[in-house]
């Protein structure tokens, strides 16, 4: 990995112009410092942030989402991040450095302007772009935030790759994260080549971890209870009663999904499935059955969409699932390809007419629910996969 670009990009030579930030937006920031901490909270960006020597941000930047995150407790000019609360990392030759992602890619903006949306998913983490100290690239962790107490249940860990030889938008891969460690469990636990492993807890809060080599770690916290051990604000039946009670789980909700008396205003979370992100298949071997789950949604599933498109030397086709083949695309490009639908099913899967021939293909998903919601920002490895028939 090409570690030394992180923070020298971060750091103020980002060539990208983002759109004009929402006013606000509801995102999550989560922080793995050297010893400052934080796992994911949802929070409501400040609707404008100052700091001293530094520009102004205003709307909906990872600047303001950290200053609701801290408090206001964190220092850096317009370009970026020197201080989170007790720990510094400038941008200095020779020294580590504050480093920005959001959805899990690496982002070519400054903290002052990559504009977020409600639902994003911000972390600042402790870099060795400049230094042989720090994180490398993060880790990514996909767990509940409810359990109950010795039931197993599964989390996935995955590892975030960015080629940064790519200029001035390097992409950023998500693939499984195999041999990586879950802390803080009832007992430790180790991934498989699928990133998933199977993790208990204890009864009360907890805090999943995940680490593998020197990537940055992921956390997701969360409460067991039974629903009636007055745990996670449960009640439990008063002494010498003889009669049955019974207590549902806490409502769990990230504030915006419908669920707790919350308006739905985010899409359900969906990822595709069968086709791995980044693969080689041999001429002949393509894969011609799509697949994908969609996780519950308050609202209802309305539509699964997809898009698949095809660049086979100078050619440029996107699938049409009408006459259940390719057509030649005016421009070249996943965004100017033709969706379809597969159906409002949750767990879905489509068979193609064959197996794909040679080309790279572009295949995304999109999910709709029927409050309206759609997927907006599609995410490499998860809503998005490049993969290659040669």
């Amino acid at each position: 990995m090409h570690s030394k670009f992180l923070g020298l990009l971060v750091g103020g030579l980002a060539l990208v112009t983002s759109a004009s930030p929402a006013m606000a937006a509801k995102v999550s920031v989560e922080i793995e410092g050297q010893s400052v901490i934080q796992a994911p909270i949802t929070v409501d960006t400040a609707a404008s942030v100052s700091k001293p020597g530094g520009a102004a941000c205003t709307g909906a930047v990872p600047a303001t989402a950290l200053e609701t995150a801290t408090a206001g407790d964190w220092d850096g000019p317009s370009y970026g991040v020197t201080r989170i609360k007790g720990e510094t990392h400038p941008f200095v030759t020779g020294g580590s450095s504050w480093a920005v992602y959001v959805n899990n890619s690496f982002i070519n903006d400054t903290a002052c302007d990559h504009a977020l949306n409600d639902g994003d998913k911000v972390l600042f983490f402790w870099s060795d772009a400049f230094a042989s100290e720090g994180y490398d690239e993060p880790l990514a962790l996909d767990a509940p935030t409810s359990a109950v107490p010795g039931q197993a249940f599964t989390v996935k860990a995955s590892e975030i790759t960015t080629d940064f030889s790519t200029f001035p938008s390097p992409p950023s891969a998500v693939t499984p994260a195999a041999g990586a460690a879950i802390t803080g469990g009832a007992a430790t636990a180790t991934t498989g080549a699928d990133g998933s492993a199977q993790v208990t807890v204890n009864g009360g809060p907890y805090t999943l971890v995940v680490t593998k080599g020197n990537r940055a770690p992921a956390r997701v916290s969360g409460c067991a209870t039974t629903g009636s051990d007055g745990l996670c604000g449960t009640r439990t039946p008063s002494a010498g009663s003889t009669t049955t009670t019974t207590t549902t789980a806490p409502c769990v909700t990230n504030g915006h999904d419908g669920f707790c008396g919350t308006a739905d205003t985010f899409p359900a979370y969906g990822r595709l499935l069968g086709v791995a992100e980044g693969k080689k298949y041999k001429n002949g071997h393509g894969p011609r059955q799509l697949a994908g789950k969609v996780e519950s949604d308050a609202s209802g599933l309305a539509d699964v969409r997809l898009r698949l498109t095809r660049t086979n030397r100078d050619a440029c086709s996107t699938y049409d699932a009408r006459r259940e083949r390719f057509k030649a695309m005016k421009k070249c490009g996943a965004t100017h390809g033709a969706w379809f639908s597969v159906g409002a099913k949750a767990d879905w899967t489509y068979l193609l007419p064959a197996r794909l021939g040679p080309g790279r293909y572009v295949l995304d998903q999109q999910v709709v629910d029927k409050a309206g919601n759609k997927t907006t920002r599609l995410a490499r490895g998860t809503s998005r996969v490049v993969f290659v028939v040669a």
